[in-house]
C-alpha cells in the first residue's frame, strides 16, 4: 500500500494558561486536518524513548523505526550524509535501521540536509526541488506537488515541513498559528484530496516528531498527535485534530516506533558481506 508520511515539525505544543488552556494547534483553523481526524485513525503517540536526548533529529529517527540502542548519529554526520552525492561514512550505517519493506522504494522531501540524511539512512531517495532552501517553507505547495508526483513511482513518500517549528523557535505565537494554517491549506488539503480520489489503496500519515513550545522556544518531551487516514477504511469520527482531541484515539502506541510498525511489515536489514 502506498503511503504519504508527513512530518509537520512544530505543530504540537503545550497548553497555555494565557490562551485559555489551549495550544496554537487548537487555535488554528485547520479544516483539512480536522476532516482527516473524522475520517481517519487518531492517537497520541510517544516518538522518543525517555533515555534518548530530545532533539528533532533523534525524534525523527525514532519515529521512522530507527533502533536507538545502536547509538544515535550526530547532526553533523546527518548533515554530511544528507548532502547530494554523499555516501555512508562517519558511522552512518543504513544497517542500524529496522528497515521496512519500502526501503529502496521511497523518497524523502525536505529542505534540511539532516532530514535528507535520515531519509537516506532508511534507503529513501532525496528529491530536490528548485529553490528549496533550509528553513524556507515558502514553497509548501511545490513540496506537496512533488510528493504527489513521487507517489506515482514510489511506494513511500516522506515529506517534512518545518515552518511551524521555525515560528516556535522565534517565540512567534501568531506566526506559528499562521504556519499551521498554511500547512493545512497548502500541504494537507491537496494530498488528502489526492489520496481520497486514488483508484488504489493508499494511506496518509500526519504527525509531528516532537512538541515544540513557542513559549520556551524549545523542544518539550511528551506525546504528539498523529492521524492515519486509509482511503478504504471506516471513519473513527474524532472531532478535530489537536493534542487534546486525539488522546483517547485508537492509534495510541505504547512504544516509540510503533506508529510506523502499524503501517508496514518490518524486517531486519542484513548487510551483505564483502
Amino acid at each position: 500500500m502506498k503511503t504519504f508520511f508527513i512530518i509537520a515539525s512544530g505543530i504540537a505544543d503545550v497548553p497555555d494558561e494565557e490562551l485559555g488552556g489551549k495550544t496554537p494547534l487548537m487555535l488554528a483553523d485547520t479544516p483539512s486536518l480536522d476532516a482527516l481526524a473524522k475520517c481517519g485513525c487518531c492517537g497520541s503517540i510517544l516518538t522518543l524513548p525517555d533515555d534518548v536526548a530530545l532533539t528533532r533529529e533523534n525524534a525523527m529517527l525514532s519515529l521512522l523505526g530507527y533502533d536507538p540502542k545502536k547509538g544515535m548519529p550526530c547532526v553533523e554526520e546527518l548533515n554530511e550524509f544528507g548532502k547530494s552525492g554523499s555516501r555512508s561514512n562517519s558511522g552512518i550505517c543504513p544497517g542500524y535501521f529496522i528497515l521496512p519493506k519500502f526501503s529502496g522504494h521511497g523518497v524523502v522531501i525536505s529542505s534540511h540536509k539532516a532530514v535528507k540524511g535520515i531519509g537516506k539512512m532508511a534507503l529513501l531517495k532525496p528529491v530536490e526541488i528548485a529553490g528549496m532552501t533550509e528553513g524556507a517553507d515558502s514553497i509548501l505547495r511545490d513540496k506537496a506537488f512533488a510528493a504527489m508526483m513521487a507517489i506515482e513511482r514510489y511506494e513511500f513518500v516522506l515529506l517534512h515541513v518545518e515552518c511551524a517549528a521555525s515560528m516556535s523557535r522565534k517565540g512567534d505565537l501568531r506566526g506559528k498559528i499562521e504556519a499551521i494554517e498554511k500547512i493545512d491549506r497548502d500541504v494537507i488539503t491537496p494530498i488528502a484530496d489526492y489520496v481520497w480520489n486514488a483508484k488504489e489503496q493508499m494511506n496518509m500519515v500526519v504527525v509531528s516528531e516532537c512538541i515544540t513550545s513557542w513559549r520556551s522556544r524549545d523542544n518539550v518531551r511528551g506525546e504528539v498527535p498523529a492521524v492515519v487516514y486509509f482511503n478504504d477504511d471506516v471513519p473513527y469520527d474524532t472531532k478535530s485534530f489537536d493534542e487534546q482531541s486525539v488522546v483517547d484515539g485508537p492509534l495510541n502506541t505504547p512504544l516509540p516506533g510503533d506508529l510506523i510498525r502499524k503501517l508496514v511489515t518490518f524486517e531486519p536489514f542484513i548487510e551483505e558481506e564483502g
